[in-house]
């Protein structure tokens, strides 16, 4: 029955009078139902949400709390169908727009005028210029498309805040933000950038969405440096060096390679673990100061390193007081430590300081190096490589790390190989660029949704991802010279060598939408084919720039102006011939490139969730999508499985019990059909090699390298050696990001009753515990494009 005798007040246009009227079950209903165009409202049954919102509200309630239960109440449901994920979104973006000014410029000039302005005067004097033509052009209905999860993430995390904390910005003046912020006077680039990113073509990094418009224009997601191990006082002066990086919003990634190793004779040297204590507790300050995402950092360790046993347990249990938080280890190896493991060799670890040509070379000039300096310097220690193998093993069971990258693959594959030796990447291990304490690295990412590109009979649409690619390129390299950089020496690190990392989110949805199973032929193919077409797009663009403004400064002597590209760097690569890479090629040798880097694969776990598709080019964790907002855990079945199985007319109560008492694995549900489960297997019932794989597969294409985690059930030393040998033999740059596991129990589904018995279930992935590592890593958004 209806409490139709609660009191709520009734809103004006813009502001609550306090004045109270009775509670209409028939208006709540017809705003659903308005709310509903496109939508099955026979799923949604409208008069039950109804029924269901208005015996769970107070007594008195505002009518805006009211709009937010009524949202959260049926995106709770979203298990029963994508629908109510939907339909719960536009209920919440109808309060946005309520709330909010009508159009983009009278928004601007509330926020943008007065002591209190969120936006900067040259953005404003944009925006008054070109104010009707940018009215114009907003398409508010495409508000309407957020599911709950995603609309409630962006409003948390990206949609700007006045100084009392309440959100005043709709997602559509966001992009326009983020358009005008890119191109400025441009006004057909401003146009043709807010249409794509307003449809979810493509999105730049969280910084942009944070910043763009505003008086903080900090763009840049990653930094890569290099501390100066000369004195104590050097190595500290890092620390603070750091925190600039993180008040800018980026994530950093620095090497410690040449720092000394611990010792006491002959004179007293501390190590690296008391400075990674250092880098941890700035990183906890910072993020206190600086809510918008988490301080953190990626430290990068040659395996030689007379401290790396110490280093690589910096985040498990066993390393104990000296435990940090905010740090990542990542090891770098060389071929000839994995020559060694394979052959169950011993491996000597050095202090830096002792053997200074290995931080200045690499393959078989590294190679003769090392063998060099085990016979004419006393190692630190000598220690079975398989020692050192299990060590890293155990603490990527506990804790997904250390990161694994493969040196000699690096160098050999460097786009900056004429400026010198790599010795760091950044946080999340896809940005490779020559580095210095002067002037530390600096990358733009941004990532393209090309899910977007599947065409209704499932053929996918390369001219339009080339023509997309090719407007990415100029959106990245706009916010290259706009963004505010944090010291003087980022910013000529970045014009020196105007570096862009442009990847991709929704790999799995793509399969998904293609009905491709994620191991097939077809699949691999596809994967290589999207991009191949990004990079021939990528840089028939810089090239283009390059004829008008000129190559970046330190072209010269480049790999590029020797003719050489990223592919020419990988082994029997097969181009497809869609593209023509040879006029592309001749064009490079007459005008150059405007960018030294132009592709890179990162993580993607924010701003995937905000245009609905799955983090990078991972396989999906689970057909059940747990989702953590502000207001709580929402849970929903893979809208693309729902839709092939109401095709069939398979989408039934036992189907939708059974996947969740599953935990989001069909494989062992009698009613689904076999070429159905080929389709939805996922990340922890696909191949771990399919997925390195298909990585080294599309490697060719990515200048810089890859963010690649592996999802294992029960991993031990020789099962992981098996896959890292894998990776290094395939030529893969970055041979682990995280490594995923899973829990040895999980509760039971909530609502669902039990599994019928004695039959497997698939274990569920913890969120987080010292035992198991997160299915989704916090740090992640710091890359997030």
């Amino acid at each position: 029955m209806l409490h139709d005798r609660l009191l709520i007040p009734r809103p004006l246009p813009s502001t609550v009078d306090g004045h109270l009227q009775r509670f209409s079950a028939e208006k709540l209903q017809q705003f659903l139902q308005t709310l509903s165009w496109d939508l099955d409202t026979d799923v949604l049954d409208i008069p039950g949400l109804v029924a269901a919102i208005s015996t769970s509200i107070a007594p008195h309630i505002s009518a805006d709390d009211l709009q937010l239960h009524s949202a959260a109440t049926i995106a709770a449901t979203s298990t029963i169908h994508p629908h109510f994920s939907r339909l719960g979104g536009r209920i919440f973006v109808a309060l946005l727009h309520k709330k909010i000014n009508k159009t983009f410029s009278s928004w601007v000039q509330m926020h943008g005028d007065g002591p209190k302005a969120l936006l900067s005067a040259e953005f404003v004097h944009i925006v008054r210029h070109f104010g009707t033509d940018l009215d114009d052009a907003i398409v508010h209905s495409r508000d309407f498309t957020f599911t709950y999860p995603a609309i409630r993430t962006m409003a948390h995390n990206y949609l700007l805040r006045d100084h009392d904390g309440q959100i005043v910005e709709r997602p559509q003046y966001m992009y326009m933000r983020a358009a005008v912020a890119a191109h400025g006077n441009s006004i057909d680039l401003v146009l043709r950038t807010y249409d794509a990113l307003s449809r979810h073509l493509f999105t730049p990094a969280s910084p942009v969405l944070f910043n763009a418009g505003t008086n903080s224009s900090h763009y840049a997601s990653c930094f890569l440096y290099q501390p100066d191990p000369t004195t104590t006082s050097s190595q500290l002066q890092s620390a603070r060096d750091l925190d600039a990086f993180w008040l800018a919003d980026g994530g950093i990634g620095l090497s410690l390679a040449d720092i000394p190793a611990r010792r006491s004779l002959p004179i007293q040297q501390p190590g690296i673990l008391p400075l990674l204590k250092v880098y941890d507790a700035h990183a906890a300050y910072a993020s206190l100061c600086h809510r918008k995402r988490p301080a953190a950092a990626t430290v990068h360790l040659p395996i030689w390193h007379a401290d790396v046993r110490s280093f690589i347990q910096a985040r498990t249990t066993q390393a104990q007081r000296a435990r940090v938080w905010h740090i990542y280890p990542s090891v770098w190896i060389p071929d000839i430590f994995m020559d060694r493991l394979r052959d169950q060799q011993m491996w000597s670890l050095f202090d830096p300081r002792d053997v200074p040509m290995l931080l200045s070379s690499y393959g078989e000039d590294f190679t003769r190096a090392y063998k060099q300096y085990e016979h004419t310097v006393e190692p630190i220690d000598r220690v079975a490589c398989a020692d050192i193998w299990i060590l890293i093993c155990r603490a990527q069971q506990e804790t997904g790390t250390p990161f694994i990258m493969y040196s000699d693959a690096i160098n050999r594959k460097n786009n900056h190989a004429h400026l010198g030796i790599l010795q760091t990447s950044n946080l999340c291990t896809e940005i490779l660029q020559s580095s210095s304490t002067k002037e530390p690295a600096v990358c733009t990412l941004a990532s393209i949704a090309i899910p977007r590109f599947v065409r209704l009979d499932r053929s996918y649409d390369f001219d339009a991802l080339h023509a997309l690619t090719r407007l990415v390129v100029l959106t990245a390299d706009a916010l290259l010279d706009r963004n505010d950089y944090p010291t003087d020496g980022a910013r000529r690190s970045a014009m020196n060598t105007r570096p862009i990392g442009i990847g991709v989110q929704g790999l799995a949805d793509v399969f998904l939408a293609s009905g491709l199973p994620f191991q097939s032929t077809e699949a691999r193919q596809l994967n290589k084919d999207i991009f191949e077409t990004i990079y021939h797009a990528a840089y028939q663009t810089s090239c283009d720039l390059a004829e008008q403004l000129g190559p970046y400064p330190l072209y010269p002597k480049s790999p590029a102006a020797r003719g050489i590209l990223q592919p020419d760097m990988w082994e029997d690569v097969v181009l497809s011939g869609r593209h023509d890479f040879d006029t592309l090629r001749s064009r490079i040798s007459l005008h150059g490139i405007r960018h030294s880097m132009l592709t890179a694969q990162m993580p993607t776990a924010s701003t995937a969730k905000l245009l609905g598709n799955f983090d990078s080019t991972e396989p999906y964790t689970s057909n059940v999508v747990t989702h953590r907002v502000i207001s709580g855990d929402y849970t929903e079945i893979c809208p693309w499985l729902v839709s092939k199985l109401t095709r069939r007319n398979l989408w039934t109560e036992d189907i939708r019990t059974s996947i969740l008492q599953h935990h989001g694995s069909i494989q062992r549900i009698a009613g689904i059909p076999a070429d159905v489960k080929d389709v939805f297997l996922t990340a922890w019932e696909i191949d771990p090699m399919t997925i390195i794989d298909m990585a080294a597969d599309r490697g060719p294409f990515i200048d810089q390298t890859q963010s690649m985690s592996l999802h294992v059930t029960s991993p031990t030393p020789d099962s992981l050696l098996i896959l890292q040998m894998h990776a290094w033999t395939r030529g893969l740059k970055t041979g682990l990001y995280y490594l995923r596991t899973q829990a040895p129990t999980y509760p039971r589904a909530f609502g669902v009753g039990a599994p019928p018995v004695n039959e497997d279930v698939a274990p569920l992935v913890v969120q987080s515990t010292d035992a198991v590592v997160p299915s989704r890593s916090p740090h992640c958004e710091s890359c997030s494009s």
